[in-house]
């Protein structure tokens, strides 16, 4: 798993992730964004291989609460909210290599397929 990371469901189940301050925006759009939908992990994951093998110059994906602008140069976060409902430390942007962008969506793949798996049988399934 990625450094310094946690996730967990909480009490109602929705998943959860916690990491350092510094990249509190790219855990908040785990939550908000990609959720629990590995569908929005390969269609993010696809991006991402189209700017690195150069196929495209950038991508856009627009989550329930943030944008995200894939380039060359790195993923780019910000917030998907009117300007007037947000205060100026909450607006800036967050910008990630591709590389770690792509390690941490993985490793968030590879959490919420396991609860998938998790669930896919009740133990009266298993002999």
């Amino acid at each position: 798993m990625a450094r310094n990371y946690k996730f967990f469901f909480d009490k109602d189940g929705s998943p959860k992730a916690r990491g350092p301050t510094s990249e509190k925006i790219l855990m908040n759009f785990l939550e908000t964004d990609v959720q629990g939908s590995d569908y929005v992990c390969r269609d993010l994951m696809s991006d991402l291989t189209a700017i690195e093998d150069e196929a495209d110059d950038s991508r856009e994906f627009i989550g329930n609460a943030h944008i995200v602008n894939l380039t060359l140069q790195g993923v780019a976060l910000t917030l998907n909210v009117a300007d007037d409902v947000v205060d100026d430390s909450t607006s800036e942007t967050y910008v990630v290599p591709l590389k770690r962008f792509r390690e941490v969506l993985e490793d968030w793949e590879a959490f919420i397929l396991d609860d998938q798996m998790d669930d896919a049988l009740s133990d009266e399934d298993y002999l």
